[in-house]
């Protein structure tokens, strides 16, 4: 039987990038990390991660402490997908669907990593008995960056595939058209022809302009176009996909009815999604389910910390249709708790402990708040 949660505390983590590398939509400063911790009678504790974007985590930390976290407190681990299910249908009201997905997302990891644990599993032998048990990783980088030249490009993206990745990915979007097209086709030029990229439009171009992009470059050595498009652009990523462009979309998304677009309708070649931002484990396995019997597989975003690798590792573990995992070489904190230590030659099997594999060392990431089954506000579940 499923202890139940008897303690929540909220933790942050910040990681300064100085200002120096940057994306067509944002120059990375401060990135900071947003965690959730459960804890149960037994003595055990589970590890979650939020999706933290903004310039500071204080909201989404208020929000976890005030709409969020008090729900939990005496609940099993087990009852925490339907819990969230009734948070999900109240904020139609409220309005506040994208911070509690992202505050929900951590939650929903912890509770898997205690459910795992309860079981003495690792969570992807936990998630399914089809997996594969590893999960294919490719390298993510090549930001434009403060005094950043092609032949500097050219040498991250060859350390890349020296490290042994197959599968790198690049920015592109802040340039001219031309320019960037420059910086793909001089890439795939440095590297091993058996070198694949994945290119980052950062939702950058219109649709023509996306597809004359694509055209210029090799298409055999192009394994998706991500975010091609304005994320809203859903006729213009399906008139891609129709154009034989392998889109890839769109990391941060959330709705149900948007993911079921993207899949049926649009038909995208990857659903890009970030499990601390869509819902965390248990969103993820139903779109697993979603994709199962289209042409559309998975690749699971990471663009923070060890916590939300592991998590995106032990999903694509668990599920056949996950084709791989984003490897980050710019926002990579905590990396140094990954055991074992990814080798990029080979697929990497997650940590084989039981649950998620991976915990905070709480010393070092400072708590926000905790909350206990003493010092809960009250809060009326059966208007939740």
């Amino acid at each position: 039987m499923m202890a139940r949660i008897t303690r929540i505390s909220v933790h942050t983590h910040c990681n300064d990038l100085g200002g120096k590398v940057w994306n067509p939509a944002i120059r990375w400063t401060l990135k900071y990390a947003v965690f959730v911790v459960l804890y149960d009678a037994e003595g055990r504790s589970g590890t979650g991660e939020c999706w933290c974007f903004d310039s500071a985590p204080d909201a989404l930390v208020a929000f976890l402490h005030s709409e969020v976290a008090p729900h939990f407190i005496g609940e099993s681990a087990e009852d925490v997908p339907q819990i969230a299910e009734r948070l999900i249908a109240r904020a139609t009201l409220t309005a506040r669907h994208g911070i509690l997905m992202s505050a929900l997302s951590g939650v929903d990891i912890a509770a898997w990593d205690l459910r795992g644990q309860t079981a003495g599993k690792p969570l992807w032998q936990l998630l399914s008995a089809r997996g594969t048990g590893d999960a294919a990783l490719y390298a993510s980088g090549g930001l434009y960056g403060e005094g950043k030249t092609q032949p500097m490009l050219n040498t991250e993206m060859v350390g890349m595939a020296a490290q042994g990745f197959e599968l790198i990915k690049m920015k592109i979007g802040a340039l001219d058209e031309q320019a960037d097209i420059g910086r793909i086709n001089t890439v795939l030029d440095a590297v091993p022809s058996a070198t694949r990229l994945i290119i980052d439009g950062v939702y950058s171009y219109t649709a023509d302009t996306a597809l004359r992009i694509f055209d210029a470059v090799p298409h055999e050595r192009i394994e998706a176009f991500q975010s091609p498009t304005k994320a809203w652009d859903y006729a213009g990523m399906k008139a891609l996909s129709r154009a034989g462009v392998p889109v890839m979309a769109t990391e941060a998304e959330y709705r149900t009815e948007l993911h079921e677009m993207l899949v049926q309708d649009v038909q995208v070649r990857f659903l890009q999604t970030a499990p601390v931002a869509c819902g965390g484990i248990t969103r993820v396995m139903a779109l697993q389910d979603l994709a199962a019997d289209s042409d559309t597989h998975l690749s699971l975003e990471v663009s923070s910390t060890a916590v939300a690798l592991v998590a995106a590792c032990q999903l694509a573990a668990a599920a056949p249709t996950i084709a791989h995992v984003e490897y980050h070489t710019v926002h990579k904190a905590l990396f140094n708790l990954l055991d074992p230590a990814p080798d990029f030659t080979k697929r990497y099997p997650p940590p084989s402990r039981a649950g998620l594999g991976i915990a905070l060392p709480i010393a070092g990431v400072p708590e926000a708040f905790a909350l206990g089954a003493q010092e809960a506000p009250h809060t009326d579940k059966a208007d939740v």
